[in-house]
Protein backbone atom coordinates (compact mmCIF):
# COMPACT_ATOMS: atom_id res chain seq x y z
CA UNK A 1 0.00 0.00 0.00
CA UNK A 2 2.68 2.58 0.84
CA UNK A 3 4.38 1.93 -2.16
CA UNK A 4 1.11 2.25 -4.25
CA UNK A 5 0.77 5.51 -2.22
CA UNK A 6 4.62 6.65 -3.56
CA UNK A 7 3.85 5.89 -6.56
CA UNK A 8 0.76 8.31 -6.72
CA UNK A 9 2.79 10.67 -5.35
CA UNK A 10 5.42 10.74 -8.37
CA UNK A 11 2.81 10.36 -10.73
CA UNK A 12 0.88 13.91 -9.25
CA UNK A 13 4.07 15.58 -9.18
CA UNK A 14 4.91 14.64 -12.80
CA UNK A 15 1.44 15.71 -14.49
CA UNK A 16 1.46 19.30 -12.44
CA UNK A 17 5.29 20.11 -11.85
CA UNK A 18 4.91 20.37 -8.21
CA UNK A 19 2.57 20.24 -5.49
CA UNK A 20 2.53 21.00 -1.81
CA UNK A 21 1.29 19.05 0.84
CA UNK A 22 -1.78 20.34 1.38
CA UNK A 23 -2.57 19.59 -2.76
CA UNK A 24 -1.29 16.21 -2.50
CA UNK A 25 -3.61 15.41 0.57
CA UNK A 26 -6.67 16.67 -1.00
CA UNK A 27 -5.81 14.76 -4.51
CA UNK A 28 -5.03 11.69 -3.31
CA UNK A 29 -7.20 11.50 -0.33
CA UNK A 30 -4.47 10.90 2.20
CA UNK A 31 -3.70 12.29 5.68
CA UNK A 32 -1.13 15.40 5.54
CA UNK A 33 0.75 13.11 8.05
CA UNK A 34 0.91 10.11 5.19
CA UNK A 35 1.88 12.69 2.47
CA UNK A 36 4.64 13.88 4.39
CA UNK A 37 6.24 10.56 5.63
CA UNK A 38 5.74 9.72 1.89
CA UNK A 39 7.78 12.35 0.88
CA UNK A 40 10.54 11.82 3.27
CA UNK A 41 11.25 8.15 1.81
CA UNK A 42 10.72 9.34 -1.71
CA UNK A 43 13.75 12.09 -0.92
CA UNK A 44 15.72 9.52 0.87
CA UNK A 45 15.44 7.58 -2.38
CA UNK A 46 16.60 11.00 -4.66
CA UNK A 47 13.22 10.70 -6.71
CA UNK A 48 11.70 14.38 -4.88
CA UNK A 49 13.82 17.36 -4.64
CA UNK A 50 14.55 19.67 -1.44
CA UNK A 51 10.95 21.36 -0.79
CA UNK A 52 11.07 24.98 -1.96
CA UNK A 53 8.75 28.17 -0.08
CA UNK A 54 5.70 29.35 -2.66
CA UNK A 55 4.66 33.01 -1.63
CA UNK A 56 0.63 32.78 -0.44
CA UNK A 57 -1.09 35.67 -1.67
CA UNK A 58 -2.37 36.58 1.62
CA UNK A 59 -0.64 37.04 4.99
CA UNK A 60 1.04 33.76 6.68
CA UNK A 61 3.94 31.56 6.32
CA UNK A 62 5.09 30.57 2.72
CA UNK A 63 3.83 27.32 2.02
CA UNK A 64 6.21 24.67 1.22
CA UNK A 65 6.15 22.88 -2.47
CA UNK A 66 7.86 19.66 -4.09
CA UNK A 67 8.85 18.34 -7.41
CA UNK A 68 9.76 15.30 -8.59
CA UNK A 69 13.31 14.66 -9.78
CA UNK A 70 14.69 13.29 -13.05
CA UNK A 71 15.53 10.59 -11.34
CA UNK A 72 11.45 10.03 -10.91
CA UNK A 73 11.33 9.58 -14.46
CA UNK A 74 12.41 5.23 -14.48
CA UNK A 75 9.04 5.34 -12.34
CA UNK A 76 6.35 6.47 -14.57
CA UNK A 77 4.43 3.95 -16.41
CA UNK A 78 6.10 2.54 -19.49
CA UNK A 79 4.47 1.14 -22.99
CA UNK A 80 7.61 -0.33 -24.55
CA UNK A 81 5.23 -3.55 -25.49
CA UNK A 82 3.12 -2.20 -27.63
CA UNK A 83 5.85 0.01 -29.24
CA UNK A 84 7.49 -3.01 -29.88
CA UNK A 85 4.90 -4.75 -31.07
CA UNK A 86 4.10 -1.89 -33.62
CA UNK A 87 7.21 -2.14 -34.89
CA UNK A 88 8.04 -5.85 -35.24
CA UNK A 89 4.26 -6.33 -36.95
CA UNK A 90 5.46 -3.20 -39.10
CA UNK A 91 8.60 -5.02 -40.33
CA UNK A 92 7.21 -8.48 -40.29
CA UNK A 93 5.07 -6.55 -43.12
CA UNK A 94 7.18 -4.48 -44.89
CA UNK A 95 9.33 -7.97 -45.69
CA UNK A 96 6.45 -10.18 -46.28
CA UNK A 97 7.71 -12.05 -42.78
CA UNK A 98 10.58 -13.40 -44.73
CA UNK A 99 13.18 -11.21 -43.17
CA UNK A 100 11.82 -10.80 -39.61
CA UNK A 101 13.26 -13.87 -38.12
CA UNK A 102 16.87 -12.85 -39.44
CA UNK A 103 16.96 -8.87 -37.98
CA UNK A 104 16.29 -10.71 -34.70
CA UNK A 105 18.48 -13.24 -35.07
CA UNK A 106 21.50 -10.58 -36.00
CA UNK A 107 20.06 -8.10 -33.35
CA UNK A 108 20.54 -10.78 -30.75
CA UNK A 109 23.86 -12.13 -31.95
CA UNK A 110 25.29 -8.72 -32.26
CA UNK A 111 23.75 -7.75 -28.41
CA UNK A 112 25.34 -11.22 -27.22
CA UNK A 113 28.83 -10.47 -28.72
CA UNK A 114 28.84 -7.15 -27.59
CA UNK A 115 29.81 -8.56 -24.05
CA UNK A 116 32.93 -9.02 -22.71
CA UNK A 117 32.34 -12.98 -21.64
CA UNK A 118 34.98 -14.15 -19.55
CA UNK A 119 36.02 -17.99 -20.50
CA UNK A 120 36.33 -21.01 -17.95
CA UNK A 121 34.35 -21.34 -15.12
CA UNK A 122 33.22 -17.68 -14.85
CA UNK A 123 31.44 -17.97 -18.46
CA UNK A 124 28.36 -18.95 -16.74
CA UNK A 125 28.22 -17.54 -13.86
CA UNK A 126 28.73 -13.96 -16.01
CA UNK A 127 25.56 -15.08 -18.43
CA UNK A 128 23.69 -16.09 -15.78
CA UNK A 129 23.75 -12.84 -14.13
CA UNK A 130 23.18 -10.89 -17.37
CA UNK A 131 19.99 -12.95 -18.16
CA UNK A 132 19.13 -11.80 -14.04
CA UNK A 133 19.72 -8.34 -14.64
CA UNK A 134 17.49 -8.81 -17.86
CA UNK A 135 14.69 -10.30 -16.28
CA UNK A 136 15.05 -13.94 -17.83
CA UNK A 137 15.23 -15.64 -13.66
CA UNK A 138 17.64 -18.23 -15.34
CA UNK A 139 19.38 -21.60 -14.01
CA UNK A 140 21.49 -24.22 -15.55
CA UNK A 141 21.94 -27.63 -15.38
CA UNK A 142 23.52 -30.46 -16.87
CA UNK A 143 21.43 -32.82 -19.43
CA UNK A 144 23.15 -35.49 -20.89
CA UNK A 145 27.06 -33.97 -20.49
CA UNK A 146 25.53 -30.64 -22.20
CA UNK A 147 24.36 -27.38 -20.65
CA UNK A 148 20.75 -27.16 -20.41
CA UNK A 149 19.30 -23.28 -19.78
CA UNK A 150 15.92 -22.60 -18.54
CA UNK A 151 14.25 -19.14 -18.12
CA UNK A 152 11.65 -19.08 -16.05
CA UNK A 153 10.33 -15.37 -17.63
CA UNK A 154 9.99 -13.93 -20.88
CA UNK A 155 10.54 -10.30 -20.27
CA UNK A 156 8.30 -9.23 -22.92
CA UNK A 157 6.18 -12.07 -23.19
CA UNK A 158 3.24 -9.99 -24.59
CA UNK A 159 5.29 -9.01 -27.95
CA UNK A 160 6.60 -12.19 -28.28
CA UNK A 161 2.87 -13.65 -28.20
CA UNK A 162 2.00 -11.23 -31.17
CA UNK A 163 5.80 -12.20 -32.95
CA UNK A 164 6.60 -15.61 -32.24
CA UNK A 165 9.95 -15.18 -34.44
CA UNK A 166 11.07 -12.66 -31.24
CA UNK A 167 11.96 -16.10 -29.32
CA UNK A 168 15.05 -16.35 -32.29
CA UNK A 169 16.36 -13.17 -30.33
CA UNK A 170 16.78 -15.19 -27.41
CA UNK A 171 18.31 -18.03 -28.73
CA UNK A 172 20.68 -15.77 -31.03
CA UNK A 173 21.66 -13.58 -27.79
CA UNK A 174 22.39 -16.55 -26.09
CA UNK A 175 25.01 -17.92 -29.12
CA UNK A 176 26.56 -14.46 -28.88
CA UNK A 177 27.21 -15.04 -25.29
CA UNK A 178 28.55 -18.71 -25.50
CA UNK A 179 30.16 -18.34 -28.70
CA UNK A 180 28.98 -21.51 -29.69
CA UNK A 181 25.42 -22.89 -31.04
CA UNK A 182 22.70 -22.87 -29.23
CA UNK A 183 19.40 -25.18 -29.57
CA UNK A 184 15.82 -23.96 -28.50
CA UNK A 185 13.38 -26.69 -27.15
CA UNK A 186 10.21 -25.67 -24.89
CA UNK A 187 9.00 -22.27 -25.10
CA UNK A 188 7.38 -19.83 -22.63
CA UNK A 189 5.25 -18.30 -25.18
CA UNK A 190 3.74 -21.59 -26.24
CA UNK A 191 2.65 -21.74 -22.84
CA UNK A 192 5.07 -24.18 -21.69
CA UNK A 193 6.09 -23.53 -17.95
CA UNK A 194 9.55 -22.29 -18.87
CA UNK A 195 12.14 -21.51 -21.93
CA UNK A 196 14.97 -24.10 -22.59
CA UNK A 197 17.90 -24.03 -24.69
CA UNK A 198 20.69 -26.38 -25.14
CA UNK A 199 24.44 -25.56 -25.61
CA UNK A 200 26.85 -27.14 -27.85
CA UNK A 201 29.56 -27.99 -26.39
Amino acid sequence: MGRDSRQRILEHLKKTGQASVAELSRTLALTPVTIRHHLEGLRAEGLVGKPVARRKSGPGRPEMIYRSTPAADIQMPRNYGELCGCLLENLRSASGGQNLEAVLVAVGSELGKRESVPSGSNQLRFIKHYLEDRGYFPSATQVEGRLRLELANCPYLEVARAAPALCHFDRALLEGLFGRPVEMGGRIVLNEPVCTFEVAD
